[in-house]
């Protein structure tokens, strides 16, 4: 029997992950995620896909993979998508009659949930408690569209020439969960209730149910790793021909890294046939920084600041957040996050009692907006956490008594405070492309314009660097799980030309086979 493996996004890329894992005719995604680099290729804040075509301008422009019989029936069934199978098998990478029995979901970032929105509402999901919640809390209190729709899926119906939201219905998927022990009541009432549309009478919300560790004949393992956001797993798959393993994203330099030496050591006890391994960070030769350095970086510039303190970092990583809510501790500060940041906070918190809520007197804070009228999520977080929340004039009387946290994007926030000065640490990641050049450019602007000092690795100091540690191993770090994994055969992913070149010097040398990836075409596994 056959088994391979087809790649449509994570190849040549970091990011945007869709794997196709083959067996005969049982087939398995891995991840399904947005490739931001191939929708920067067309589209823009101004130019965006449009919503009333459906899956039409997601196709034509290649950002979703020419495969036939995946997509949801409404998202089709305008005329011009019709017309665009009807040539798209001459295309390189098409596939018909894709019909995967699950998705592999290895965690809650966008470059691999992304695109679950197009997907057939019955393909079921399989991921932590953590990542179903991370993702449910995005589409609650994210823009309308079908992008957000990875949850709760809004049928359309053709009107006229385009597609329309039908107003009166929705579904949700289905979604099972390889740590079920921990959804509590609470998780399946947050999970049941959507927050994104106040009139949901009728429609079909149903719960999670507990992964069985066995997909249609195929027995499949989730072991937990380090990562840059709660909730991340990698997948171990067993096939006709032997286990096939699939890391998702990992990193060995975070204050949960014994989680990836676990996982590696799991799979050498499996004997593994293929390893599907990220090389984000492949070619980076040095020794990581740790995110324990980053957090005594952290709390020694909070402690020696004057004025007004932003923190400037992902807000889904958590293990971050918490690290600047420590500092903002020790230093006799307090903590604010944005409305957003503390509705995820309050979604993680109903499966893991551990997530830091909203406090009045440790914090964090949250910075009350500047709102016409709230969304149902906000009420949420106003109802919830009132006594917590905090505006601009009450900041900008005692500025140096808050660590706020926010990005560029935030930054106008800045301007309703008017600190006169203060202090900016950048503790996100150095940007990946033109766009996200543009960015910095303009943040330092800003910072310039409001008369603040700013630390981390854009800052003027090239020693300032310890203020982030990176979600993806390292070279190094990659090698010592390959070895402890011990697979015969290696197929790198999630990585451009240097992560592929650092694995051609060094895999075949460790006498493990290396694969190279190809977009849309298949690697044949051997037992």
């Amino acid at each position: 029997m056959s088994v391979r493996v087809i790649g449509w996004g994570g190849i040549g890329e970091i990011g945007g992950n869709k794997l196709l894992l083959e067996d005969g005719d049982w087939h398995a995604l891995l991840d399904f995620g947005k490739s931001f680099g191939a929708h920067a290729r067309y589209f823009e804040e101004f130019l965006v896909p449009r919503t009333t075509a459906g899956a039409f301008d997601y196709l034509r422009t290649g950002l979703l993979p020419p495969l036939e019989g995946l997509y949801r029936p409404d998202l089709e069934s305008l005329p011009e998508v019709q017309a665009f199978w009807t040539h798209a098998k001459d295309q390189s990478g098409y596939r018909e009659d894709v019909q995967p029995r699950a998705v592999l979901l290895s965690h809650a970032h966008q470059d691999h949930h992304g695109y679950l929105s197009f997907l057939k509402a019955d393909i079921p999901i399989v991921s932590s408690s953590a990542t179903a919640l991370i993702v449910k809390g995005m589409q609650d209190c994210g823009q309308a569209g079908i992008e957000s729709e990875t949850v709760v899926i809004r049928p359309r119906v053709v009107d006229g020439a385009v597609l329309s939201t039908e107003r009166t219905s929705g579904a949700q998927r289905s979604w099972s969960l390889v740590d079920a022990g921990a959804w509590t009541p609470e998780a399946e009432c947050f999970w049941t209730t959507p927050l994104f549309n106040k009139q949901t009478a009728g429609w079909d919300l149903r719960g999670t149910a507990p992964f069985s560790g066995d997909i249609d004949g195929h027995r499949v393992r989730a072991y937990p790793v380090d990562h840059s956001i709660p909730g991340g797993h990698g997948f171990a798959i067993e096939t006709s021909i032997g286990w096939i393993a699939y890391s998702g994203d990992i990193r060995m330099h975070g204050l949960t890294g014994d989680l990836t030496r676990q996982f590696a050591q799991e799979l050498q006890s499996l004997d593994l046939a293929l390893l599907i391994c990220e090389g984000t960070q492949a070619a980076s030769s040095g020794a990581a920084i740790t995110e324990e350095e980053v957090r005594q970086s952290v709390h020694e510039a909070v402690a020696a600041a004057d004025g007004l303190v932003v923190g400037d970092f992902s807000p889904r990583n958590f293990e971050r957040l918490d690290t600047f809510l420590d500092a903002a501790r020790h230093a006799g500060r307090q903590l604010v996050v944005l409305e957003k940041d503390a509705f995820l906070l309050h979604a993680l918190a109903t499966a893991d009692p551990t997530t830091p809520l909203p406090d009045p007197a440790r914090g964090p804070l949250i910075y009350r907006e500047r709102r016409e009228s709230p969304r149902a999520w906000s009420q949420v977080v106003a109802e919830t956490y009132g006594n917590a929340m905090v505006d601009a004039d009450e900041i900008a009387r005692s500025p140096g008594e808050y660590v706020l946290a926010l990005s560029f994007y935030d930054v106008l926030r800045l301007l309703d405070i008017d600190a006169g000065g203060g202090t900016w640490i950048y503790s996100t990641s150095e940007p990946y492309n033109e766009e996200q050049v543009l960015d910095i450019n303009r943040l330092r602007q800003w910072v310039d314009l409001l008369h603040m000092r700013m630390l981390g690795r854009l800052g003027d100091d090239p020693s300032q660097e310890r203020f982030h540690a990176s979600g993806h191993a390292s070279g190094p770090d990659l090698l010592e799980f390959i070895e402890i994994a011990r697979p015969r055969r290696l197929l790198p992913i999630h990585l451009e030309a240097e992560g592929l070149d650092f694995y051609r010097r060094h895999v075949p040398a460790m006498g493990i086979e290396l694969a190279e990836p190809a977009w849309g075409r298949a690697v044949e596994v051997r037992p």
